[in-house]
């Protein structure tokens, strides 16, 4: 078999340059198709797609109306506004989505998100408002008594926190669009698996804890501060004698139905053939009715949603009125959006690749951050806050036999039916019965801690990433647990890449794989030879580590302790002098400025040592690189190689034949003949 040198492979099978491979197309429509996705699924779309879209877009909506009102009374917005979202999100990620089966709108840890930001700023606006109006008064009066600021009526308390959320999600997509045009899909990336489950089951914790005091009927104060949870149960539990029960009765009531009917539904789950039941929608419908024929807000101050503005959602500046009347909360504003941008960002895609990949067609990370960043921009015009995929809704479009967003679509329209005769119809809904259907579905959320012990025993660091987020988000606060999840994260990447395994190398007996030299048993050393593998991408972080690890082997094998010289001569048993160091760059992806320094380093320590230094490239980018560095002309062709089996063979015919080659030579020639190439 005959071995051959990068110079030699590429003048036999002929290197295509760089400069050859670019090329210009001519305008056409392509952007187009690509940024308007739903032309795609127009030309795309089948008649057998038709009955599957439409149960499941009936099925959708049947889930989405009690969900898009639990979700919405979760971020401290009305009700209706959940409905508003499950109207308008999936007719504006139709257009620009490339994922078939999710459904975007309301999603719990998102709206605990945003109800945890709006209070934040809501603090702020009426603490600048207070001040405003006490300075006032004291011009106009000069009056040095305590200044008392007016009373805000409910309704005006509702708007303003509605235009804050609009604010939150109109910078919100902003951020995502910028994300997308600017091709930066990869940041979801850096939220990893046990990032995203560690933060949603600390969320849930908080999502749990505002559903308790809404099913408690309970009026007690909200913290944001670190330690707000702690604080809350404080107040819990020293509320207790304050119970309203018949709030209570109706919330344990619906957490108690719904959970067996869900038992129910999972365990028999094969008679039913498919046939999704709308469980929470019969017991919004069921609590409704008593309600209102028992007339228990009048008769025990049960709280109810109450009136439900009856019509679509009318366009509105409140997404910019916000940081107009008050500058001082474009800061803030801007702070919450991000997070909360990157939360339904990297949710809606793990979720998007998941049923991508079941039912096997493609997933865009930067289409889906322009189509998520335009939900958002539309959306905070109409009242609304940041929407995101919601698991249970997506899988449920998906089982169903939903091919297309056109399911969402038909789901939209139903929405509107709601929106337009349906608004009186759920006057007299218990929020405790919203209460209790949120917290009956954290459920997934909790059992999520079921899989730390695997965690524990596969990963040690995603199980800290999992651990450390999750307590960090429950004894702090939300976005604390954030900020601590994303640094856990980058800290892991960049713990893991400055230090990477290394290790020496050899051959598998009879065959051409090579190991560790500790892997298998029967592994054969190639004489005066040392393999050195470096298991990352070599660049500045991890390029002194390189240079260290090649230089502590090179001297392990002459023969050297602890990096100490010994006498010139030494000899390792059976192995003879060291000649030949072979670095195996396989596992190279890319290596920056710092690594060609490392790389020529260690060239010149070879040199010094009469070592002959070879290394295996088989990326062309990377030879490239090195080429550009100028390290290729101080190493020359000769001494590259595409594959570690190519370099060995070398070093034996150099060992058989004194460098000469002679066999070799001709084979090479014949190959080259035959190729009819001519050398490069």
């Amino acid at each position: 078999m005959v071995h051959l040198n990068q110079g030699e492979f590429e003048n036999v099978y002929g290197r295509i340059r760089e400069k050859q491979k670019k090329g210009y197309s001519k305008c056409s429509f392509d952007f187009i198709f690509t940024f308007f996705s739903c032309i795609d699924l127009v030309r795309n779309y089948k008649k057998s797609f038709i009955a599957g879209d439409v149960v499941a877009g009936f099925t959708l909506a049947a889930f989405s109306i009690p969900q898009g009102m639990a979700f919405a009374s979760l971020a401290s917005m009305p009700p209706v506004i959940g409905i508003y979202m499950g109207f308008l999100a999936p007719i504006v990620y139709i257009l620009f989505g490339t994922s078939r089966h999710i459904s975007v709108a309301t999603f719990a840890p998102v709206a605990m998100m945003v109800g945890f930001s709006i209070q934040t700023i809501n603090e702020i606006i009426e603490s600048e408002e207070s001040q405003k109006m006490q300075l006032a008064k004291s011009n106009m009066t000069g009056a040095t008594t305590e200044f008392v600021a007016p009373v805000k009526t409910p309704e005006e308390v509702t708007q303003q926190l509605i235009e804050i959320s609009s604010s939150i999600c109109f910078f919100s997509g902003i951020f995502l669009l910028i994300l997308g045009l600017c091709r930066l899909g990869f940041v979801g990336s850096y939220f990893s698996v046990s990032l995203v489950k560690g933060f949603t089951f600390g969320v849930a914790f908080h999502i749990g804890t505002s559903q308790v005091i809404k099913v408690l009927g309970m009026k007690i104060a909200k913290y944001v501060d670190p330690g707000c949870l702690i604080l809350t149960w404080r107040d819990i539990i020293l509320n207790l004698p304050n119970t309203n029960i018949c709030s209570f009765t109706f919330g344990l009531t619906t957490a108690i139905v719904l959970y067996i009917c869900l038992f129910l539904l999972e365990k028999y789950k094969s008679y039913l053939r498919g046939i999704p039941v709308p469980t929470e929608l019969i017991i919004v419908i069921i609590a409704t009715i008593v309600s209102a024929i028992g007339n228990f807000h009048d008769k025990f101050n049960l709280e109810i949603i109450g009136v439900v503005p009856t019509g679509l959602p009318g366009f509105s500046t409140a997404a910019i009125s916000t940081v107009i009347k008050h500058p001082s909360t474009l800061s803030p504003i801007i702070t919450a959006s991000i997070p909360i941008a990157l939360v339904s960002f990297a949710i809606t895609l793990a979720l998007a690749k998941l049923l991508a990949q079941k039912h096997s067609h493609p997933i865009h990370n930067n289409q889906e951050l322009i189509a998520l960043g335009f939900v958002d921009i539309v959306t905070a015009f109409f009242g609304c806050f940041s929407s995101a995929a919601s698991p249970p809704r997506s899988n449920l479009q998906s089982e169903v036999g939903g091919h297309t967003q056109v399911a969402s679509l038909i789901t939209s329209a139903l929405m509107v039916i709601v929106l337009l005769f349906a608004g009186p119809l759920i006057y007299s809904l218990p929020y405790s019965v919203l209460g209790a259907i949120i917290i009956i579905t954290l459920r997934s959320f909790f059992l999520q801690a079921k899989e730390l012990p695997t965690l524990f025993a596969c990963d040690k660091y995603d199980f800290i990433c999992w651990t450390v987020t999750g307590l960090s988000t429950v004894l702090l606060n939300i976005t604390c647990g954030l900020v601590v999840g994303i640094v856990l994260s980058l800290l892991s990447v960049l713990w893991r890449s400055q230090m990477p395994e290394h290790y020496e190398m050899a051959q598998i007996v009879d065959t051409d794989k090579y190991r560790a030299m500790t892997a298998y048993e029967k592994m054969r050393k190639i004489p005066e030879t040392l393999i050195f593998r470096f298991g990352m991408s070599l660049y500045f972080s991890n390029a002194d580590l390189f240079v260290s690890a090649a230089k502590e082997e090179i001297a392990k094998r002459q023969g050297e302790a602890s990096g100490e010289q010994i006498a010139n001569g030494t000899k390792a048993q059976n192995e003879g002098e060291l000649r030949f160091f072979v670095v195996d760059g396989t596992p190279f992806n890319f290596v920056d400025h710092s690594g060609a320094i490392a790389l020529s380093s260690i060239l010149l320590y070879c040199r010094s040592q009469k070592i002959q230094f070879l290394i295996v490239l088989p990326e062309l980018g990377i030879i490239e690189k090195l080429e550009n560095e100028k390290f290729v002309d101080k190493l020359g062709m000769e001494n590259i190689f595409p594959s570690l089996h190519d370099a060995v063979l070398h070093i034996e015919d150099a060992q058989m034949n004194g460098g000469a080659g002679g066999g070799r030579n001709m084979e090479y020639a014949k190959l080259l003949q035959k190729n009819e190439m001519s050398p490069v």
